[in-house]
């Protein structure tokens, strides 16, 4: 299935604001669990890379993302 580009940047912003959720959720549980403020954000900034990286990989596989379609004259 071809994509318009306009989806496919709809599609990568959410994986954006995904990868931003699990990237806080994942600092603060660190942080909570004893780990000072810089390591924490460190944690979040791997669990953000991590995540990205899933969701553009996963989408790719599935054909999603890479080729958008033309609009047809």
């Amino acid at each position: 299935m071809r994509l318009s580009f306009l989806v496919q940047v709809l599609l990568t912003l959410l994986s954006f604001v995904s990868s931003l959720l699990v990237a806080v959720v994942a600092a603060v549980l660190s942080h909570k669990a004893g780990s000072p403020v810089a390591g924490a954000v460190l944690y979040g900034g791997g669990a953000f890379i991590g995540w990205m990286t899933l969701c553009v990989t996963v989408l790719t596989a599935l054909g999603l993302l890479g080729r958008h379609s033309h609009p047809s004259a």
